[in-house]
């Protein structure tokens, strides 16, 4: 939910992020459809690197973008890691333990006038951190991607829809008492989100 260029030394961005979440189970051939909404917040701490925070569906994450092409270049490539942080939750909302996602998403930017075409193929390492210390700790590794146009509505404000899809390399059944760990690796994740992304612009 990003655009493959930096901002700009000194320039700050707000995400608003709302959407759709869903989870294809393929051994069920079966599709749970959640609304989802993340805000994220960025700021350009030079001219080449954003840092930053994002909060909501996906929980806590922290940010960084570094940019490897000129700012003038019409195809951009950045590299942006992020590491998060959430609760894992049971189908009774009951506090299981915690989740670490560390991402690392490369962004393939191509202008078209104002506007940009993003693409962002990653890897997921996730880990789970039982509040119950007699289960064992996990771990998982998802590949995926987003496609997206940002769209410059205005110099401020840009509008960015975009899908993504993340699956993990070994799935693991779904549980009837499956928590929040458990749907991230029992198949295809996808995400359909309608971005705003406000300030930052040159």
């Amino acid at each position: 939910m990003q655009t493959a260029d930096t901002l700009g030394a000194g320039r700050v961005q707000l995400g608003i992020e709302p959407g759709v979440a869903g989870l294809v189970e393929p051994t069920r051939r079966s599709v749970t459809v959640a609304p989802a909404a993340d805000f994220s917040l960025r700021y350009g701490a030079f001219d080449r690197l954003d840092v930053g925070a994002r909060l909501g569906q996906s929980g806590l994450e922290l940010q960084a973008k570094v940019m490897a092409t000129p700012r003038s270049s019409p195809f951009i490539v950045s590299f942006a890691p992020h590491l998060g942080g959430q609760l894992r939750v049971d189908s009774k909302l009951a506090i299981t333990g915690q989740i670490i996602n560390l991402g690392l998403p490369l962004l393939l930017g191509v202008r078209l006038g104002p506007h940009q075409l993003v693409l962002g193929p990653r890897l997921h390492l996730l880990a789970s951190l039982p509040a119950d210390r007699a289960e064992p700790a996990r771990r998982a590794i998802a590949v995926g991607g987003s496609l997206g146009l940002a769209v410059r509505i205005s110099r401020a404000v840009q509008v960015l829809p975009e899908l993504a899809l993340v699956a993990p390399l070994e799935p693991t059944p779904l549980l009837e008492q499956a928590d929040t760990f458990s749907q991230l690796t029992g198949g295809l994740l996808a995400q359909v989100r309608l971005g705003f992304l406000i300030g930052g612009g040159e």
